[in-house]
């Protein structure tokens, strides 16, 4: 069966028609094991945006989640007790399906595992502080405004993805095995404020723009949502164990000579473009090839395509590429003017670096 079709079926069994292009982006990040952003190019999108994102991760995937909302005063101990949530409480956050923690988790270093019954968010710590097996981590953070959090959240933030654990003086929160953190921003503010190494650590970036964005209310001049959501309710109608099946139809992709040249001249040019100051990492790279790798399946190929290879460089870079000052560009050293380099830089954007390599570099027949 084919992905719409599987999302027909889904849509019929969830009750409510859920946003296909969200639905898949959110399969991507899962597919590939790697956390995601996402854009809207307007304000009035954020909260219906992410009202879709968290039923889509409870009524689809079974997820349990929760919803962050970052201001310049957030400290670390309120963002870190935001991410938590109890682990006996309402409908909203039963625990998860059995199949979602079918795998105990092994956690490098100190032989200790997550059994299904053990609260998967907490780490039994070795001395010192007790524990709290009243909370852990959800499957799902939405946090949003993170761009407007201080350099100390962001910093804790990237702790966290990269250790999968959060360490407090109540113990060691220890993420679950499916664990995905997605920042809800607007697009035009997204770059200012992040560390870019925080933002390397993203896997891709997904632009969104609701269903009838276009359309408002010539008498409030406000965009209104175009379906009435539903209720917040815990059912696994997309397994842990479908996921699984993708992932590993994405590790056998097939990859040819001829493809990996066109990703690698991709890699290139991006790096050497005269807008370009940084952003394309090594991460960035081995991201690259994972997400061609996770799109496959969802388009229900076992090899990848110039097209796939064109869609996974403007989700894996749009959000890294760090465009360049005139003061930084390579011409001053050769007697160009920093007026002249001012006007030329002030129109480049990650997307049109983007498009100007995409459309530069020759493309496999």
């Amino acid at each position: 069966m084919d992905l719409l079709s599987k999302i027909t079926l889904l849509k019929e069994a969830a009750g409510f028609d859920f946003d296909t292009d969200l639905f898949v982006g959110l399969l991507t990040s899962l597919v590939g094991r790697q956390h995601a952003i996402v854009t809207v190019d307007n304000d009035m999108y954020m909260d219906f945006t992410q009202k879709m994102i968290l039923l889509i991760g409870s009524n689809i995937f079974g997820f349990t989640t929760t919803s962050v909302a970052c201001t310049p005063e957030t400290t670390t101990e309120e963002f870190a007790n935001s991410m938590l949530i109890a682990s006996e409480s309402g409908p909203a956050l039963s625990p998860l399906p059995s199949t979602l923690f079918d795998k105990p988790a092994e956690y490098p270093g100190n032989g200790l595992r997550t059994d299904i019954n053990q609260p998967p968010g907490l780490l039994p710590q070795q001395g010192g502080f007790g524990n709290n097996p009243c909370q852990r981590f959800p499957n799902l953070v939405v946090i949003r405004n993170l761009d407007q959090s201080s350099n100390y959240v962001q910093a804790q933030l990237l702790e966290i993805l990269r250790t999968k654990k959060l360490v407090t003086s109540r113990g060691i929160f220890v993420t679950p095995p499916s664990f995905l953190v997605l920042p809800l921003l607007f697009k035009a503010s997204m770059r200012l404020h992040l560390f870019p190494y925080l933002l390397d650590h993203f896997f891709l970036s997904h632009s969104y723009e609701p269903p009838k964005a276009h359309e408002t209310s010539t008498e409030f001049s406000k965009w209104t949502p175009p379906i009435s959501l539903p209720s917040t309710k815990v059912q696994s109608l997309f397994s842990v164990k479908d996921i699984d099946v993708l992932a590993n139809i994405a590790n056998s992709v097939c990859i040819s000579a001829e493809i990996r040249r066109y990703m690698h001249d991709i890699m290139v040019f991006l790096r050497m473009h005269r807008a370009t100051r940084g952003g394309i990492s090594a991460r960035a790279s081995r991201d690259f090839e994972l997400l061609i790798r996770s799109l496959c399946p969802l388009h229900g190929i076992g090899f990848a395509t110039p097209s796939i290879v064109v869609i996974a460089a403007r989700k894996t870079y749009s959000h890294r590429i760090i465009v360049s000052s005139p003061e930084e560009d390579r011409s001053l050293l050769y007697g160009s003017e920093k007026e002249a380099l001012s006007k030329f830089l002030q129109h480049w954007t990650p997307d049109f670096v983007l498009d100007d390599v995409l459309d530069t570099v020759p493309v496999p027949m």
